[in-house]
């Protein structure tokens, strides 16, 4: 009974979805760039119903990078995409009409490991003179360290390529000092490895919060399809929330689209992601987030300018379906 009275004050309020059942099921497709733990919220809303809970069927498809998941949607074979937030801005330059509908990654989950246990958060000037493993140009992991040396102006580093993937190797084998990546690697690289993970970008208050992954849709899509829109979007807070409600669940939700990983890599990963507050709280995609991913974007010349006509924060980013499902989600507790 209290469900049912939370739910119709929810609809009478605007806040709620359609409810879910056979004549009413949404088909939505979500094309992720990867099937990766930055993505846990995802497969957390599948697992736990809420895609279903609000009148929507989703089915996940990897695109294999972020340009082929936005093409997907540009394109009409998926109505939603997860990757950087970028293409967004980038097909506003271009006349599109792409919008940032939530986050999925609210902070730069990128960390710094080694073979050298010195604590490097607040002592980079440990850096000087250092080899540092990036992804190649303009990829994230480079981008991320070539700011940084300009920001804390390093001295003396040199940022050796490797493909994604290979960091832990080459780190093992002595080619450079320390890397970048993101979990589960840096997990791997502690557990398996018996390196040390030595800094985090989420923890720099310069970094935090930063719009890394988001949900990205078209507003045509939104003014065509408004239900299964804020639906989609309602279901993605609820994860997101259960994700720090109910640890153990989450962990065996990702177990299942991990098999391969261990237990204790997938339990050191999510809880890292939690302790980054990378899983966003509330999905809401602020301008500072929003902000600290645009002057990245600048500086690697993914885009023009910021703030623009086409990169600014209120033409990008749908507040409006991100507080309507946040106001659901509080309806509900």
């Amino acid at each position: 009974m209290l469900r049912r009275t939370l739910l119709a004050s929810a609809l009478c309020l605007g806040l709620a979805p359609l409810a879910a059942n056979a004549q009413e099921m949404k088909e939505v497709t979500i094309n992720q760039a990867f099937q990766s733990l930055l993505y846990l919220p995802l497969y957390v809303a599948q697992e736990q119903g809420y895609f279903a809970e609000h009148g929507v069927e989703v089915t996940i498809e990897t695109g294999g990078g972020g340009p082929q998941s936005w093409a997907a949607v540009i394109g009409g074979s998926a109505q939603f995409s997860i990757q950087d937030p970028v293409f967004v801005p980038k097909s506003r330059e271009m006349g599109g009409d792409g919008v940032v509908v939530a986050g999925v990654q609210n902070a730069p989950t990128v960390f710094i490991f080694g073979s050298d246990e010195t604590d490097l958060q607040d002592n980079l000037a440990h850096l000087s003179g250092k080899k540092v493993i990036t992804s190649p140009e303009p990829d994230t992991t480079w981008a991320f360290m070539s700011y940084l040396i300009e920001q804390e102006g390093l001295e003396g580093v040199e940022i050796v390529n490797v493909s994604i993937g290979n960091e832990i190797p080459a780190i093992v084998a002595g080619a450079a000092d320390y890397a970048l990546a993101v979990d589960p690697q840096v997990a791997q690289a502690e557990l398996d490895n018996g390196l040390f993970s030595v800094y985090s970008f989420s923890a720099n208050a310069d970094w935090y919060p930063y719009a890394f992954s988001s949900l990205t849709t078209t507003q045509a899509y939104i003014d065509q399809n408004p239900e299964a829109a804020l639906g989609v979007v309602t279901a993605f807070e609820q994860a997101s929330r259960f994700i720090y409600a109910d640890f153990e669940r989450t962990v065996e939700i990702a177990k299942l689209y991990f098999p391969q990983l261990s237990d204790e890599v997938i339990r050191t990963s999510v809880q890292r992601e939690i302790d980054a507050k990378g899983y966003p709280e509330n999905v809401l995609v602020t301008e500072k987030a929003w902000e600290n991913n645009m002057n990245i974007s600048v500086y690697t010349g993914t885009l023009t300018a910021y703030p623009s006509e086409a990169t600014g924060y209120e033409v990008n980013v749908n507040t409006d379906l991100a507080t309507r499902a946040a106001a659901y989600a509080d309806s509900k507790n």
